[in-house]
């Protein structure tokens, strides 16, 4: 028997009141024991975790992020179902709207945080060329940066040791 609990808008939990079946993945459908369809709660989620990953977020980066264990992300993955506070936490991490990580359809403005609207915003404000000065500008001091990062790390490895 199956029901069905709404605990918010952002996740959806099916509880399953009988025993456990074995269950096997094809491209976005499970399927148990006996070979009938399963449907997947949020294949658009399963989809985007993916997406994720590719972009170089592993599912143990996933778990530490989330504050649980790497066996509850791969339910993400086989379910399609992730609590609220996991899917805040993760979409956090990985720089993406949890509209956007969720599945949900979202237009260019939805899916930045408040300080990227404003930027953009400013950005698109100005002239092509001054546009293009800014780009070299932000490019150099994420350079400036990288390299304060590496000198920083380098002297606390040699004084660690």
């Amino acid at each position: 028997m199956v029901s069905k609990r709404y605990t918010n808008k952002l996740s959806l939990r099916l509880k399953i009141k009988s025993s456990p079946r074995r269950i096997l993945f094809y491209k976005q459908k499970a399927y148990s024991s006996d070979m009938t369809a399963k449907k997947l709660l949020n294949p658009i989620l399963v989809e985007r975790l993916t997406e994720l990953t590719r972009r170089g977020m592993t599912k143990s980066d996933m778990a530490r992020v989330a504050g649980i264990t790497p066996q509850s992300v791969n339910g993400w993955f086989k379910k399609g179902a992730m609590s609220k506070e996991s899917a805040l936490a993760v979409a956090d991490a990985a720089g993406v709207s949890v509209p956007w990580l969720l599945g949900e359809e979202v237009s260019e403005q939805n899916g930045l945080k408040p300080d990227e609207q404003r930027l953009l915003e400013l950005y698109r404000q100005l002239p092509e060329e001054e546009q293009q000065n800014m780009m070299r500008i932000f490019s150099l001091r994420l350079k400036e940066l990288d390299e304060l990062y590496a000198k920083y790390m380098s002297r606390r490895i040699k004084t660690d040791q």
